[in-house]
């Protein structure tokens, strides 16, 4: 059974690990309780409600016997956004939001298991449901959990999806070999944060994280926290790119140093690049929520919605001095919601 489920998720869906292992609880659940329990989710009370979901999936679903565990590598870009995006984004950000392609990948693979199993139930999940999605990754042997708390494989770095479908399927593949935790004494990923977000190996305190403040925040960023965000836009990869075992799949790839592979505080740009950034985030500032929502459609900037966005662009404009933009920044100190940080915008791009 397994091999047909490799070469089917493999061969024809072009997904790069797959698994079938029995569906047993999470092996970190106890740490990811702990977690919680400290407070380090930040705002993201949904994590904490779908405990007991994420303890024993079979509480979705009682019938599910096992899990089939995917990867698939996301850069370089394999399903680049439509959208031109100048600003500093997570490399994952420059494809088309992966809640849906890849999601589509799993529905194609579940139709043809369901036509040799028509009796069998097949539940897909890319990042969008109560289980802990890494951990069986980690459990089907795709990688270990590195200091920044994502999983890495030594051939293939850390930069990859991981995504799950759920089944009543009986998993009869060999016990698998768990990868050993091959970080040693490095600690370049916790050594780079901006924000310290990395309180001790494999613990990210949400509410301190650069990803979080730009993406699942749903308020301005804390007055200490602003100018360590620098010119991250949406995301930040820097605990990855400073990785040594990704640093090893780009000299292996030949992967060209790039912006997106950059380590620096800020991006070094040339002039034609800051003016389409200055375009960019005058766009931004002066669109409409509706009409920011209607161009970033089908992207991950799409999460952050207009609120998050313009908040987002606020921070790096000040951060970069872009003084240009003073006109469309004090525009949005009419703005309830962001009146506060354009004011703080203002005051930065003119001291």
């Amino acid at each position: 059974m397994f091999s047909e489920i490799q070469s089917l998720f493999q061969q024809n869906l072009k997904l790069d690990q797959v698994s079938h292992i029995p569906l047993k609880q999470p092996m970190t659940i106890e740490f990811y309780q702990k977690w919680l329990a400290n407070d380090y989710h930040g705002t993201m009370k949904y994590l904490l409600d779908h405990l007991e979901l994420k303890r024993s999936p079979q509480n979705i679903n009682s019938q599910f016997r096992s899990v089939i565990t995917v990867t698939q590598s996301y850069f370089p870009t394999i399903e680049k956004t439509d959208v031109a995006l100048p600003a500093r984004v997570a490399m994952y950000a420059q494809n088309k939001d992966y809640h849906f392609w890849l999601k589509d990948k799993l529905i194609k693979g579940i139709s043809a298991l369901q036509n040799q199993y028509p009796g069998d139930i097949f539940v897909p999940y890319v990042d969008s449901g109560p289980i802990l999605e890494k951990d069986y990754a980690y459990q089907a042997g795709h990688g270990w959990f590195g200091k920044n708390s994502c999983l890495i494989h030594p051939k293939k770095g850390s930069l990859f999806f991981v995504a799950e479908i759920l089944s009543s399927l009986d998993a009869n593949t060999p016990a698998l070999t768990l990868l050993p935790d091959m970080c040693g004494t490095c600690t370049r990923c916790m050594d780079i944060c901006p924000t310290q977000a990395i309180v001790k190996p494999k613990v990210i305190k949400a509410d301190q994280c650069i990803s979080y403040l730009t993406i699942e925040s749903k308020t301005v960023p804390p007055l200490e926290l602003r100018s360590k965000i620098n010119d991250w836009f949406f995301g930040c990869d820097l605990c990855q790119t400073i990785c040594p075992w990704n640093e090893k799949v780009f000299r292996t790839e030949k992967i060209p140093t790039t912006h997106l592979t950059s380590t620096s505080d800020f991006l070094d740009l040339s002039e034609s690049e800051k003016q389409d950034l200055i375009e960019f985030y005058r766009m931004i500032l002066t669109s409409s929520n509706k009409q920011l929502q209607k161009l970033f459609q089908g992207t991950a900037l799409d999460r952050a919605h207009g609120f998050g966005l313009k908040r987002n662009a606020l921070v790096v404009i000040a951060n970069r001095k872009i003084t240009d933009l003073i006109p469309e920044v004090s525009v949005l100190l009419k703005d309830p919601k962001l009146e506060e940080l354009a004011d703080w915008a203002l005051k930065e791009l003119i001291s």
